[in-house]
């Protein structure tokens, strides 16, 4: 039973899988990160609408498939998420604006 809705996008010769993410599943993935301590930098701002960590959820990409991509590939990955998942992105802007503690 497929409960979101996906699209295939090509990223250079590889097939990404991108899907919408339900309501819990936004909830459960913040909740997630407001909990953790490590952090990967370059993970979390090399694109400024979407953390690596946020495109793995959205997608099928893991980190090996991640690190053989160009940042173009990336950014076309983005933008259908982007597309499937527009009430998320609406919410990191709005988080984006929020003060934040330093780091």
């Amino acid at each position: 039973m497929q409960t979101t809705n996906t699209r295939e996008v090509m990223a250079g010769e590889q097939p990404v899988i991108c899907r919408e993410l339900t309501v819990l599943q936004v909830r459960d993935w913040i909740e997630a990160a407001a909990q953790e301590s490590d952090v990967d930098l370059v993970a979390e701002v090399l694109f400024p609408t979407c953390s690596l960590s946020s495109l793995k959820r959205m997608t099928d990409l893991t980190d090996e498939r991640i690190n053989k991509l160009r940042p173009s590939q990336v950014n076309a990955v983005i933008d259908v998420c982007r597309e499937l998942n527009p009430d998320f992105f609406a919410l990191l802007g709005r988080l984006s604006t929020k003060p934040r503690p330093a780091l």
